[in-house]
């Protein structure tokens, strides 16, 4: 007969366990990002690419200008200079786009930011990037939906930086597989998946002199901290980053927004980003369509020793990954 033994002292198993943010986030005290208020605080708007891939000809933002509260319209030619962030060794500097905002006039993807407006309240600065009018020399997207492993190079450019391919192989994997009287090989598809997180994505940057004090919504200030230290060419003591509260993340929140940062010196105010739900859908990370084949051979009669070959694709996108591993057990 089945019995049970009694839980440690110290496990959570059987007894309550107090959330000590519960009681704020239930009653609306606590403070995500965007509800951090300062005086005198501007608030920007992103203008973004209505084509997926092709070029930026012109941007007319006279109309714009016109809206009343209006302080800047910033782009690639007034916007400064941004420094290009590169991995470093562990979870340090992640980026998941390493080219600094209005780098150049390509469009990579749809709803890459080409400008941005800043102005006394939000709804003047939405007024006025509605205002902006772009024009471009379209080139067909790759909205290829066939995912191939094989076409990689021996080392791909992750998020995280270069990672070889195969990042771990023993034995003939190929051939053990070719001669094994018993094979499985079977391939899977999974649909791409659109997070959307409670709260929307925000940024309040503050500069004090050459120190940058920012309210971010992410899940990792410290990674944060680096990135911004390297893009604007600062010392790490000088960036400070704040997220008290996440709505959730989905693994979309590891880096931050720069643009707030940059548009907030220019303005010499506490500038806030705060997205609405439609960018939610077009510009945070997601899941992308994966296709993943698994190949499992039995060598002998007595006993089973897999011979794994492992491929996983990430559909053509705004960030597009491809690995392979190979186990021989």
């Amino acid at each position: 007969m089945a019995t049970t033994q009694p839980s440690p002292a110290t496990s959570p198993i059987g007894r309550d366990t107090p959330r000590i943010d519960g009681p704020r986030k239930v009653t609306g005290l606590a403070k995500y990002t965007s509800d951090f208020m300062f005086p005198g605080m501007l608030y920007a708007v992103p203008v973004e690419a209505t084509i997926a891939n092709g070029k930026l000809l012109t941007l007319d933002t006279a109309a714009a200008e016109k809206i009343p509260g209006l302080r800047a319209v910033l782009h690639r030619g007034n916007i400064g200079k941004i420094f290009r962030s590169t991995p470093a060794p562990g979870f340090d500097r992640v980026c998941e786009e390493r080219r600094p905002p209005f780098e150049d006039d390509v469009i990579h993807y749809y709803g890459q930011y080409i400008a941005l407006a800043v102005a006394d309240t939000f709804e003047d600065a939405k007024a006025a990037a509605d205002a902006v009018r772009a024009t471009y020399a379209k080139e067909t997207p790759n909205v290829e939906a066939h995912l191939e492993a094989g076409n990689d190079p021996p080392v791909i450019l992750s998020t995280y930086g270069p990672v070889e391919r195969v990042q771990s192989k023993r034995g003939d994997a190929e051939g053990a597989f070719a001669s094994a009287p018993l094979k499985l090989d079977e391939t899977y598809v999974t649909p791409a998946e659109t997070h959307n997180p409670l709260e929307l994505h925000a940024t309040t940057a503050m500069w004090d002199g050459d120190s940058l004090t920012l309210y971010d919504s992410t899940q990792g200030v410290v990674n944060a901290r680096s990135v911004l230290a390297q893009m604007f060419g600062l010392a790490q003591e000088n960036v400070r980053v704040i997220s008290k509260f996440l709505g959730s993340g989905f693994g979309q929140c590891p880096g931050t927004d720069v643009r707030p940062c940059k548009r907030e010196r220019a303005c010499h105010f506490e500038v806030s980003g705060i997205r609405i739900r439609r960018e939610a859908l077009s510009l945070d990370a997601r899941s992308a369509r994966c296709r993943g084949g698994s190949a499992i051979g039995q060598a002998r009669e007595v006993g089973c020793q897999p011979q794994d070959d492992v491929s996983v694709g990430r559909a053509p996108g705004a960030y597009s990954t491809a690995c392979s591993a190979r186990r021989k057990q």
